[in-house]
């Protein structure tokens, strides 16, 4: 694992990113449902995805030379199978010449997510599912400390976005907190993580150019943030605690944003979290199972392999389409906090998700039971608006939400 992209003849890259995207919407002009997906030109993906589940357990998108599936089935199979992994055995990201730009964060194989796993033990630098109680904990007081500075300015009919002034700033405070950014350099770094947001969106989608390099150099400034830290003299630890920030940071900043969307536009879903913030819980659940923070999850065949009676050769990339796997598995059911737990949703046995979700999924509890305890009247003021180029998130540009005043039943007195 690299520990930052470097962007040595930027007008090369320009013409690379320009053709891969072209490539992208010539496949979409001729009806490649994976192809629509890359394209983001439609508020919700699903009807391409049912499109992808339509032609069979695992499509072969011939124009982008990638399948895809959205199989639960076969989802669980490549997660599992040792010949499926983040990197070809050469060390090289799937799809690097098209996309020279995709930050370095999350590119590892499986072996290398092991050894970064190995610093989140207990007394390790980095937080584990072991700190989850403690780590849920920390991400609530931070959490009532920012709603406090958002309380006048709801309260009194103002509007504010909620995914960069609540969302993001709180898991920007928390990762700091687990990593030991010193105050000192708590700007560097919140301003680094933040350029970082299209990592995962650059490796499957083409950014523009001034935004594949802005990303990039935020990323070479989060890694010099991370080696002023003690932890620093190893560097398995800076490239770990690097991956853990970029990898949860604005995933969490999207699941946050998706889970407020779906219990805002459900009948009765807010006012029931409001009345009981411990459906907190069940709310992330559902998000992930409804409205995953991460769609699209990419892996590289390390051999010839064969998957649902076809053969992907070695080198032959497969992309799994987490939204619509997880309505294979539970239906294309609405969201509701009273359905049993039916996972695993979020595909928690992914390279990925291993490694980062304890810290998003705790997080974002966090923040939805902080927010419905302190806002019952917490109501939409505006239209979401996701970002463009950005089919793996649908990360936001702005959610503007606003609040009013709910007097809240007394506890009636004992007789």
């Amino acid at each position: 694992m690299s520990l930052a992209p470097t962007v040595t003849d930027p007008a090369a890259a320009g013409r690379r990113l320009q053709l891969t995207r072209a490539a992208q919407w010539f496949a979409g002009a001729q009806d490649d449902p994976y192809a629509l997906v890359l394209r983001d030109e439609t508020a919700d993906p699903a009807p391409y995805e049912e499109r992808v589940r339509a032609r069979g357990p695992l499509f072969h998108s011939e124009l982008l030379d990638t399948w895809v599936t959205a199989s639960r089935t076969v989802a669980d199979e490549v997660i599992a199978a040792p010949a499926f992994d983040g990197l070809t055995t050469d060390g090289r990201r799937p799809g690097e010449r098209q996309l020279p730009l995709s930050g370095t964060a999350l590119d590892a194989d499986r072996a290398t997510w092991e050894r970064l796993g190995a610093l989140t033990v207990r007394g390790g630098p980095l937080p584990s599912g072991q700190h989850r109680t403690a780590l849920r904990e920390s991400a609530a007081a931070h959490a009532r400390t920012l709603l406090d500075g958002l309380a006048d300015s709801l309260h009194a009919g103002g509007a504010v976005d909620l995914v960069d002034t609540y969302a993001r700033r709180l898991v920007a405070r928390v990762i700091r907190e687990r990593l030991g950014v010193p105050q000192s350099l708590a700007n560097a770094f919140d301003d680094a993580l933040t350029g970082c947001r299209g990592t995962f969106d650059s490796a499957l989608c083409p950014q523009l150019l001034p935004d594949a390099v802005a990303g990039a150099r935020a990323e070479a400034e989060l890694t010099s943030v991370l080696r002023k830290l003690p932890t620093a003299r190893d560097p398995e630890a800076v490239a770990a605690a690097r991956a853990l920030a970029v990898g949860s940071a604005e995933p969490t900043a999207t699941l946050v944003g998706n889970a407020v969307q779906a219990l805002l536009e459900q009948p009765g879903q807010w006012a029931a979290l409001a009345q009981d913030p411990g459906l907190a819980a069940a709310a992330v659940t559902e998000t992930l199972r409804a409205a995953p923070p991460v769609r699209l999850e990419w892996r590289v065949a390390r051999q010839d392999t064969e998957v649902a009676g076809e053969r992907v050769p070695a080198g032959g990339r497969l992309v799994i389409l987490v939204a619509a796997v997880n309505r294979d598995a539970a239906g294309a059911a609405p969201f509701d906090l009273s359905r049993p737990a039916s996972g695993p949703f979020g595909l928690p046995g992914d390279l990925y998700f291993s490694f980062c979700g304890p810290l998003v999924t705790a997080v974002a509890e966090a923040a939805l039971g902080a927010l419905g305890e302190r806002f019952p009247g917490l109501h939409t003021a505006g239209p979401a608006v996701r970002r463009r180029r950005s089919p793996v998130l649908r990360g936001y540009a702005r959610l503007p939400v606003a609040a009013a005043r709910v007097a809240r039943a007394l506890p009636t007195a004992a007789v």
